[in-house]
């Protein structure tokens, strides 16, 4: 009898430690963007090394890796890379053929960036309105006035 007691337990553990696994599988981590991100710095601070004369050849160098490495880690928003990195492009070329002064372009990049963060968050909120409004709500009764919902 002992031995069956013990195999039931150990059964019941194998099957618990299968169902945890498989409800961790459902939650694995996304890409780090962050080092992501540091990641893309390095190929840009690269590309100005590389070509130190000429701000739009640096930014040309620098934008086609940069969409790769966000394209292949999954990234939801590729359009909105784009768009920044053409305006990237753009300002460095103004500032090639001197029509804006560094100050200006310091500031012209400051502005792409904060237009390209406020619509990714825009996005991102979009998202998780469409997921929650979809997400179906299963809930139980805990006790005689109360449900938990989730």
């Amino acid at each position: 009898m002992a031995g069956r007691q013990h195999h039931l337990r150990f059964r019941f553990a194998s099957v618990l430690g299968a169902f945890s696994l498989a409800l961790l599988g459902g939650c694995a981590a996304g890409p780090d963007w962050g080092a992501i991100s540091r990641q893309a710095a390095q190929i840009r601070s690269g590309c100005a090394t590389q070509h130190p004369d000429s701000l739009l050849a640096a930014e040309q160098c620098a934008n086609g890796p940069i969409r790769s490495l966000y394209a292949a880690n999954g990234f939801p928003d590729i359009d909105v890379i784009d768009a920044y990195l053409a305006q990237r492009e753009a300002i460095a070329a103004r500032q090639d053929s001197d029509t804006i002064s560094p100050q200006e372009a310091r500031a012209e990049y400051a502005q792409a960036l904060a237009q390209e963060n406020t619509l990714l968050q825009q996005r991102s909120a979009s998202r998780a309105q469409i997921s929650a409004a979809t997400t179906p709500l299963f809930c139980d009764r805990v006790g005689f006035h109360s449900i938990i919902c989730n």
